[in-house]
């Protein structure tokens, strides 16, 4: 049997529970990507004869699928099903499974939606335009996958009071300050390169000066600038301008990093991370890395690295010419003595002022 599903959560849902009531196997089903028809398939399967109790759907495995039905492998629809059906017919502790392969190609996919969601809401940026007669703004952005949807209410908490539309190649999202809607996407031609961009494809005045990894606080875009938010991201935004950093200097780092803020990495975490941050520098080639918080600092510089002694050092590393650990700033935040936080904070800023520094000497500027 082939069935139609469109990349998002309800479509799958109720296509898959249609599927189930008639016992129907993951081997005898194939799936394709749809635009939301969906429901031509659901009910003949419901009303066909025979049907059993429509089964209720795992809460784990549905915030599992709701990332991975965006992502574009095109088998992530029978992979879901294949765990679904395994789950509902005797694996019920099936997700706890971490060595098991489909559990791990669906934990990949995840993993991978929410870096480029987390992409999206730090990096899209809306330009103020006008529509008959009224200010409106609208970006234009080419996500990895497809996480309009998932982005799309994000946006509204950040941006409730704009008048927003969001363009990628596959959908868009417009927010109209009482209503979100969704609709066509928009493509642009790729940009030939120039002759300069041919005769020099990556200019050092092009890569991100810092490349921030660790405890970053979360972003929001305002205009065209990046701003940190809550009152970590306050500071830190404080340090860096005080620093003579600008946002345009800046790139935070996609690495997922655990979400605990104490306690050093296991060794699997470090591996992996280490695994994502060469990967991107060496594609974003920045000039110097910026460890915020003791565990960045261990997986930039190893496992011996302790913030107490080696922070503020500024050293060479091999995946950028300069590498940096200093606090995260809720680190300096946290601390309720006023004596502490006031010389965290001072060294904070001092480790920032050095790099900065840094940044601007001939080993920096050649690289």
């Amino acid at each position: 049997m082939r069935v139609s599903v469109a990349p998002e959560l309800s479509s799958f849902r109720e296509v898959a529970r249609g599927l189930l009531v008639r016992g129907m196997p993951p081997d005898r089903v194939e799936f394709e990507q749809g635009q939301g028809a969906w429901t031509q398939w659901v009910d003949p399967l419901l009303s066909g004869g025979g049907a059993r109790a429509v089964p209720a759907l795992p809460a784990d495995f549905l915030s599992l699928a709701e990332k991975v039905v965006c992502h574009r492998d095109p088998e992530r629809f029978a992979l879901l099903y294949r765990v679904l059906w395994r789950l509902t017919h005797g694996e019920r502790r099936l997700l706890e499974k971490d060595a098991d392969r489909d559990v791990q190609r669906l934990r990949r996919m995840e993993r991978a939606v929410r870096r480029d969601l987390r992409e999206l809401v730090i990096r899209v940026r809306f330009h103020r335009a006008a529509s008959d007669g009224e200010a409106r703004h609208v970006a234009w952005y080419r996500p990895e996958h497809l996480v309009v949807r998932l982005a799309a209410p994000f946006l509204v908490g950040r941006f409730p009071s704009l008048h927003w539309s969001l363009f990628t190649p596959d959908a868009s999202a417009h927010w109209d300050r009482a209503r979100l809607s969704f609709g066509a996407g928009l493509v642009f031609p790729e940009p030939g390169p120039s002759p300069a961009r041919a005769a020099s494809p990556d200019p050092v005045h092009a890569r991100p000066r810092v490349l921030l990894l660790g405890d970053v606080p979360g972003t929001r875009e305002e205009g065209d600038a990046a701003c940190f938010v809550g009152p970590s991201g306050r500071l830190l935004e404080l340090v860096l301008a005080r620093a003579g950093l600008r946002s345009s200097d800046l790139r935070v780092s996609r690495a997922r990093w655990p979400g605990r803020r104490s306690g050093a990495l296991s060794w699997p975490e470090t591996r992996a991370l280490r695994e994502e941050l060469a990967s991107e520098a060496a594609r974003v080639r920045p000039r110097l890395l910026l460890a915020l918080g003791g565990a960045a600092g261990q997986v930039l510089l190893g496992p011996g690295f302790r913030l107490d002694v080696g922070r503020g050092r500024l050293v060479p590393s091999e995946w950028a010419p300069g590498a940096l650990a200093t606090f995260a700033p809720w680190d300096v935040l946290r601390r309720q003595d006023p004596r502490e936080r006031a010389e965290a904070r001072i060294h904070f800023e001092a480790d920032v002022r050095a790099a900065a520094q840094w940044l601007k000497s001939p080993e920096a500027l050649g690289s």
